[in-house]
């Protein structure tokens, strides 16, 4: 049970670097070309706020990674 603040914060960075990558990342080229949106093959408008997911999922590895340090210091500060 203590270890299901880092599963979902994990998994929510890997959802936020999914969209990332689907709304910005492959695409940047065309974005950075475009300056404003880029129009997609299947017909999405994509703008440079899609960067803004990868912050999200920077933010959420981050809280994985500080939850899972605390767990692992508790666990060895009892042995």
């Amino acid at each position: 049970m203590k270890y299901v603040s880092v599963l979902v914060s994990a998994l929510l960075s890997i959802f936020f670097g999914w969209l990332f990558y689907e709304r910005y990342w492959r695409f940047r080229d065309c974005i950075s070309q475009a300056l404003s949106s880029c129009l997609t093959p299947d017909g999405g408008n994509l703008t440079q706020g899609g960067a803004l997911w990868g912050g999200f999922a920077g933010l959420f590895l981050l809280l994985a990674m500080i939850s899972a340090w605390r767990i692992f210091r508790r666990r060895d500060a009892g042995k």
